[in-house]
């Protein structure tokens, strides 16, 4: 069951987490749904069952590159199945965000990331870019947008409008 457009799985070591801490709530800030495990495992959940649910309901899988991360076994089965998905859908489904040097593992080498490592606001802003309407790294919510602008369409909205939408009073959160 798919959860929402513009989902994500984050999927990292937990020697990461604080990173991860900060990327999932300016995330979710910026109007995505995020599955961050903190956030979403209860007491008494399958870990396996859920994780597999949150990988497969997602639009994307976030994975978060350092040297802990590219030596995790989960991350690395994580990564497995979202590569699977992007074979399967023909489709992004992976996004790599780079926050330290390490190795990259091989079946990213080919993929351009999110680099954290010297700039994290520049970091992010590359990942949002990633998204569908382009809205979220102008600082522009969907919420926001909707409010707004009367009957504009999210979908329908160009860099050129988004330009026009800022100078407007009102409109940035």
């Amino acid at each position: 069951m798919k959860v929402s457009t513009n989902s994500v799985f984050i999927s990292y070591s937990a020697r990461d987490r604080a990173f991860v801490e900060r990327l999932a709530a300016d995330l979710k800030a910026k109007g995505l749904y995020v599955w961050f495990d903190q956030w979403a495992l209860k007491v008494g959940d399958s870990i396996v069952d859920k994780i597999n649910a949150g990988i497969m309901s997602h639009d994307y899988l976030i994975v978060v590159l350092s040297k802990a991360s590219v030596d995790s076994q989960w991350v690395k089965k994580e990564l497995s199945t979202g590569l699977m998905r992007e074979l399967e859908e023909r489709r992004v489904v992976v996004l790599p965000v780079l926050i330290e040097d390490c190795d990259i593992p091989a079946l990213l080498t080919d993929k351009v990331y999110a680099d954290f490592r010297d700039d994290y606001s520049r970091g992010l802003n590359k990942l949002l870019d990633t998204f569908p309407g382009h809205l979220f790294a102008s600082g522009i919510s969907r919420t926001t947008l909707g409010a707004s602008s009367g009957n504009v369409s999210v979908d329908h909205i160009s860099r050129a409008n988004i330009a026009d939408l800022i100078r407007k009073p009102n409109i940035r959160e």
